[in-house]
C-alpha cells in the first residue's frame, strides 16, 4: 500500500433539488482516507446527483462538498480544474459513458489522451494502456473507434480511462451498467487492484449485492434523500439475498419516509454548519480579572464591616 493514501472526503448537510424534486436533504457522508465505500440505494435515491457534486458537475442548494478538507464549490476555477485532475471519475447512466469518449480517438488514443498533461511520460502512459486493456478484455480493441465497439466494450474503455490516471480520488457510478456477464466477473478484481497499488480513496455505486459483497470495506445506503445505514458491507448485507430484501430493510424499515419540498427548502434557508466565534484572549483575561473583583467587592459587601468599628 502506497505510503500516502487518497484524500479524506465529507458530505455534510448536502440539499439538492432537481425539476422541483427534493432529491438530497441533509445529506452527510465521510470517506476516509484510502477507503474502500460502496454506495447502494433504489433507483432515483440520488447516487448520480451525489457522484455529481463529488466531481465537482453541479454545486449542492445548500451544503459543503470537502475533498481533503477544501471546499469544492468554493474553490478558484484553478483550484477546481487541480481537484477534476486528482480525480477519475466513471459517470453512471445507459449511455451517459459513451461521453467519456472521444469518438475521433482509437481506444488505445483514448486512454492515453490528458495523461500528458498529468506530467506522465510516454512509456508509463503506454505501460498503464497495456495493462487496462488486458486486464479489461479490450485488447482485440486497441486500434477500433468507439464507434465500432459494442456498448459492453465500450463501457469497459470508459472504465478504464477513469482508471488510467491512477488518481488519489476514484468515484466510478453504476459501474456494472452495460457489462456483460464474463466481463463483469472481473470487475472487482480490477478495482481493488487499482486500489491496493494506488492507495486511492474510492467510492463505487452499484445495485449489485454481489459486486458490493465482494468489494467489501464500508457501505453506505442511500434512501429518502439521506444516508439511512453504514457501516462493515458484509455486516450490513448479512441475510439479504435480492433485492427486494434490500429494498425491505432499508427502504420499507425507514420510518422517516421522502423528504417534501418542504423540508428540502427549510434544509436550504438554514445556516449549514454552525457559527463559530473568534474571541480575543486578552478580553477573556480582562473580563475575568473583572469579576474576580466584583466577587470580591460583593463578599466584603455581605460580610460587612468589622464589629466594633
Amino acid at each position: 500500500m502506497p505510503a500516502q493514501p487518497g484524500p479524506g472526503v465529507e458530505l455534510s448537510r448536502v440539499t439538492t433539488v432537481l425539476d422541483g424534486d427534493p432529491v438530497l436533504v441533509r445529506l452527510g457522508l465521510r470517506l476516509a482516507p484510502g477507503s474502500v465505500t460502496v454506495l447502494m440505494g433504489p433507483s432515483g435515491a440520488g447516487k448520480t446527483t451525489l457522484v455529481n457534486h463529488l466531481a465537482g458537475l453541479r454545486a449542492p442548494d445548500a451544503g459543503r462538498v470537502r475533498i481533503d478538507g477544501e471546499d469544492v464549490f468554493a474553490a478558484s476555477e484553478d483550484r477546481l480544474r487541480a481537484l477534476r485532475r486528482d480525480s477519475g471519475v466513471l459517470l453512471g447512466g445507459s449511455s451517459l459513458f459513451d461521453t467519456s469518449l472521444f469518438g475521433s480517438l482509437t481506444a488505445w488514443e483514448n486512454l492515453g489522451y490528458g495523461l500528458g498533461e498529468r506530467g506522465i511520460g510516454e512509456a508509463e502512459r503506454d505501460r498503464r494502456a497495456v495493462r487496462l486493456l488486458s486486464s479489461l478484455g479490450l485488447e482485440q480493441w486497441r486500434d477500433a473507434l468507439p464507434s465500432a465497439m459494442p456498448a459492453h466494450a465500450r463501457r469497459r474503455l470508459a472504465l478504464a480511462r477513469a482508471l488510467a490516471p491512477e488518481a488519489r480520488l476514484l468515484v466510478l457510478d453504476e459501474v456494472e451498467t452495460g457489462l456483460d456477464g464474463p466481463h463483469a466477473a472481473g470487475l472487482v478484481e480490477v478495482i481493488l487492484d487499482q486500489h491496493e497499488r494506488t492507495g486511492a480513496t474510492v467510492l463505487v455505486t452499484t445495485h449489485d449485492l454481489g459486486l458490493a459483497r465482494e468489494l467489501g470495506g464500508t457501505l453506505a445506503v442511500l434512501c429518502h434523500g439521506r444516508i439511512v445505514g453504514a457501516g462493515p458491507a458484509e455486516a450490513l448485507l448479512r441475510g439479504i439475498d435480492d433485492g427486494a430484501e434490500f429494498e425491505r430493510r432499508f427502504v420499507g424499515g425507514d420510518v422517516g419516509g421522502p423528504p417534501t419540498l418542504a423540508d428540502a427548502h427549510r434544509a436550504i434557508g438554514e445556516d449549514d454548519e454552525p457559527r463559530t466565534w473568534e474571541i480575543d484572549q486578552r478580553i477573556i483575561l480582562v473580563a475575568a480579572a473583572a469579576l474576580i473583583v466584583v466577587a470580591t467587592l460583593a463578599a466584603l459587601y455581605l460580610i460587612g464591616p468589622p464589629s466594633g468599628s
